[in-house]
């Protein structure tokens, strides 16, 4: 805990290097922040051991483009808290047909990291023609075309060289999908047990660059998220990102991810022939 003489010397000290870095004088600095020079005057002078009103502070640090509790010693950030949030939280906006041009671009900036993913339904580069069209035939945001070029993409990138990337999703889905229950309902036998196979091929060629992992949802939950290795780590809502970028937050979600790993029913080296049983049970 400083001393108020302590405080006061240190106040002096960052306004004076503030003021130098932004080349302002006290005229100038006074009129930015709206105070008489002569207030700016009695700030910088080392013989006087007081501290200015609050909203002195304010309209000072306003003008410098630092942070109140930077000058009066409460933090070593310049940053303000808006400064800090802004940084620490994005929102990501989706539109009609470029929904996915994020995630392409986050993965590109990630290259050579782990990422971690829990699709919000099947895995986008894993699905077959059938069921993007049923998927976006109606779907205002996207067409099957444009879910079409944008799952190719994707494809192309987890077939990168050094693609480390790792998928937990419920396996509930998939026996949803092998039933033909709720959305897969209008799917004909044949198109679930392609898009099963499909699903095994894929996860049996791209293994071990691309790992995926089933959990039980009856006894695990996770909203749709994406971890970019230490950078970044993004959850979905529709129609928009939520991106965090701090360490604490990417961390918390990537011990999420892995808690999901951890307790998984079906690992990634089981899950192809996983796929391939569950293929060869569909029902007419």
């Amino acid at each position: 805990m400083l001393t108020k003489t302590e405080r006061c010397s240190l106040f002096r000290e960052r306004l004076g290097g503030a003021m130098l870095t932004r080349q302002l004088n006290r005229t100038s600095l006074g009129e930015l922040a709206r105070v008489d020079r002569s207030t700016i005057s009695a700030l910088l002078n080392e013989h006087l051991v007081r501290l200015p009103s609050g909203h002195v502070v304010a309209d000072v640090a306003q003008a410098l483009g630092v942070s109140t509790d930077w000058l009066l010693g409460l933090t070593n950030s310049e940053r303000s808290t808006g400064e800090i949030l802004k940084e620490s939280l994005e929102v990501a906006q989706t539109s009609p047909g470029h929904a996915d041009e994020h995630i392409e671009r986050w993965l590109r900036e990630s290259a050579g990291a782990k990422i971690r993913g829990a699709p919000t339904s099947l895995p986008e580069f894993m699905k077959t023609q059938a069921v993007l069209e049923l998927e976006f035939t109606s779907y205002a945001g996207k067409t099957p075309q444009q879910a079409s070029a944008h799952q190719e993409e994707r494809l192309r990138l987890n077939r990168t060289v050094g693609m480390d990337y790792e998928i937990a999703m419920p396996m509930q889905t998939l026996q949803g999908l092998a039933n033909r229950s709720g959305l897969w309902a209008a799917l004909s036998v044949g198109q679930v047990q392609d898009q099963l196979v499909q699903m095994a091929d894929l996860c049996e060629e791209l293994y071990p660059s691309t790992r995926l992992h089933l959990f039980d949802s009856a006894t695990h939950y996770s909203a749709p998220i994406v971890v970019f290795g230490q950078r970044r780590a993004v959850i979905y809502i529709g129609s928009a990102y939520f991106v965090f970028n701090t360490r604490e937050h990417v961390e918390a979600l990537t011990r999420h991810f892995d808690q999901l790993v951890r307790d998984a029913c079906v690992l990634s080296h089981e899950v192809g022939h996983w796929l391939r049983d569950m293929a060869r049970s569909v029902q007419l």
